[in-house]
């Protein structure tokens, strides 16, 4: 995966990120706009009672799946460059029983997760030592090495998004990496993987945040992030 695989990924867990809070402050402005539309009247006035007499429309119940009638969606299959390994099966010939091979082959693809989901890298800087002085000088490491710590970019980011997009909690992040990537995680590594992408957000967070209110129409988020 190289540096622009990971800036994708770490742009899609900000754009997430970024719509969750646009999300956020639209409900809350939402809400201050009715109370202020609503404040001359009486508490008891916002009260909408249920009309008498309405009687409660009945819904069939449908089975799962597809319904009668209906065209059938399947996903489309993948290319030949987006597949990672291809497994033949013919018949040998004492079990063929006379029976033609065509040029032809009944195709099934399977998606399946790699024995290990995540690649373990280690950045080495060499020490050098100054004999005049006896300092040791160590060679600088990439920036997004030294700032990512532990945790590189793109993992960092799938925790923000399981956090922040999924609302998932830290206890049951934990256990996600523990039982599905077999990777033991402390929870204040975790919390400290969300810290570190929430200050890489906070130049954009507050840039929304001065720019919401001086927008004249909804959608503005989305062209927001279309020039991201």
């Amino acid at each position: 995966m190289d540096d622009k695989d990971l800036l994708i990924i770490q742009l899609v867990a900000e754009n997430n990120e970024l719509k969750e809070t646009i999300k956020q402050l639209q409900e809350r402005i939402a809400r201050l706009e009715k109370n202020s539309n609503t404040s001359s009247k009486p508490p008891s006035s916002d009260i909408v009672k249920p009309k008498r007499g309405v009687k409660k429309s009945i819904r069939k119940k449908h089975k799962h799946g597809g319904q009668p009638g209906h065209r059938k969606f399947s996903r489309p299959t993948f290319k030949p460059k987006e597949i990672d390994e291809v497994i033949e099966y013919e018949l040998y010939a004492k079990n063929a029983m006379g029976l033609e091979p065509l040029d032809e082959w009944h195709v099934v693809q399977q998606i399946t997760l790699p024995e290990k989901l995540y690649v373990v890298t280690e950045h080495r800087a060499k020490k050098y030592l100054d004999p005049r002085t006896g300092t040791i000088h160590i060679t600088p490491l990439p920036s997004e090495v030294k700032q990512g710590q532990l945790l590189g970019a793109d993992i960092s980011a799938m925790i923000a998004f399981m956090k922040g997009g999924c609302h998932m909690s830290f206890s049951t992040i934990q256990q996600f990496c523990k039982e599905v990537m077999h990777l033991s995680l402390s929870q204040g590594v975790l919390d400290k993987a969300k810290q570190k992408v929430s200050q890489a957000l906070q130049p954009a967070y507050d840039s929304l945040v001065e720019r919401l209110p001086y927008e004249t129409y909804e959608g503005v988020s989305q062209c927001y992030f279309n020039s991201l």
